[in-house]
């Protein structure tokens, strides 16, 4: 009996801290109405608060979500070049940084590096926003974008169908009634409501909007105007010709970071050894653009034709002279300055030459570029 009592009381501890209290409904302290919205209004910001993940081992990166499965922890590189695909300046951001932020600090860089200011900027579809619109139209510098397709679902209107009074300050819809402005949100958006009355029996109802309150709103952003005026600078045939360019200088820059630098995946850790890992690639990448530059300048064929009269004494065999110079092939890119080159060949080769053939080939070669540029 000693030995089970022990047990049986602490068994009866547990059930009794485990047991709910009883609550007396009378003895709650009523809460004014003021009190009451507060404590909702923390409770929604609290749920609303956005978690930002951090990872463990880098916590200057940014988490990168590419789709519903994969996430990883990147950085983002942010680069600008010249139309000639010369780098001129990078920035590394993390990769929760949206490209519209991370634009000026890349477009100031630039500006300091070339002590002037450019004519036009062609971006890329991230850096599409009416912020960057009004600070480069600002500056005199042509903001040149891509074209992006609407968001709005099948079957309903597009915003572009909703017509913009800008004397009245108000939107008409397809139906031909007035979407009055109501107020102007966070994020810089003008709201404009539509009346729900009127919504109610409209026969367009469900390709407007899917309002349980029957109301279509539609936003225009504050700076609007800078939007549109860089939407225009897309037709223009001069800088259409410029966008299509960027395939052949930003983008390929971008693939031989990855490819051929080691730039597809992070190695460092922390901001700072990523940014000065990305600015000796690039600082690579320049000096190997410059070594091809000056080396394709000294193999140009005028240098070969310059040299033809000297050559030959040192070759008897003028098949290794004709492989040596790289005519291998009949193109129109051997093309030469100087027009006595044909003669000096001749002079070389005899009518008996057991290689007459390859003379007879370049012959018809220069022929053919003589009657292109004249």
């Amino acid at each position: 009996m000693s030995k089970q009592a022990p047990i049986k009381r602490s068994l009866q501890r547990k059930w009794q801290k485990s047991k709910p209290k009883p609550t007396n409904r009378n003895s709650k302290k009523k809460s004014n109405g003021i009190g009451s919205l507060m404590e909702n209004r923390r409770c929604h910001l609290r749920k609303k608060k956005r978690e930002v993940k951090v990872s463990k081992t880098d916590p200057e990166s940014g988490l990168l979500v590419k789709n519903e499965r994969e996430r990883v922890f990147a950085y983002s590189y942010h680069t600008a070049c010249d139309r000639n695909g010369w780098i001129l300046q990078t920035y590394v951001t993390a990769a929760n940084v949206h490209d519209s932020q991370a634009f000026f600090v890349l477009f100031e860089r630039v500006k300091r590096e070339i002590q002037s200011c450019p004519e036009a900027v062609c971006v890329d579809a991230g850096y599409k926003t009416p912020a960057i619109a009004k600070y480069l139209l600002e500056q005199g510098v042509k903001p040149i974008w891509p074209y992006t397709r609407p968001k709005t679902k099948d079957g309903f209107f597009r915003k572009s169908d909703f017509v913009y009074d800008e004397y009245f300050d108000c939107y008409l819809c397809p139906n031909d009634q007035v979407l009055s402005y109501s107020t102007t949100n966070r994020e810089g958006y003008r709201e404009y409501k539509s009346d729900p009355a009127v919504c109610r029996s409209c026969p367009y109802l469900h390709q407007c909007t899917q309002s349980k309150s029957y109301t279509k709103v539609v936003t225009r952003h504050v700076w609007q105007d800078y939007y549109e005026e860089a939407e225009h600078l897309r037709y223009v045939p001069e800088y259409r010709e410029l966008y299509a360019l960027r395939k052949e200088t930003i983008e390929r820059d971008f693939a031989d970071m990855k490819e051929k630098h080691g730039l597809r995946w992070t190695h460092y850790r922390g901001l700072e050894k990523n940014e000065a890992q990305a600015m000796l690639v690039c600082a690579a990448m320049n000096l190997k653009k410059l070594a091809n530059y000056l080396w394709k300048a000294k193999h140009r064929p005028f240098f070969s034709f310059a040299w033809l009269p000297i050559l030959p004494t040192f070759f008897e065999n003028i098949v290794y002279l004709w492989n040596k110079m790289g005519f291998r092939h009949s193109s129109e890119t051997h093309f030469v300055n100087s027009l006595k080159a044909p003669k000096v060949l001749k002079k070389y080769i005899s009518k008996d030459a057991p290689y007459r053939k390859h003379w007879s080939i370049l012959d018809n070669e220069w022929r053919g570029i003589l009657e292109i540029f004249e």
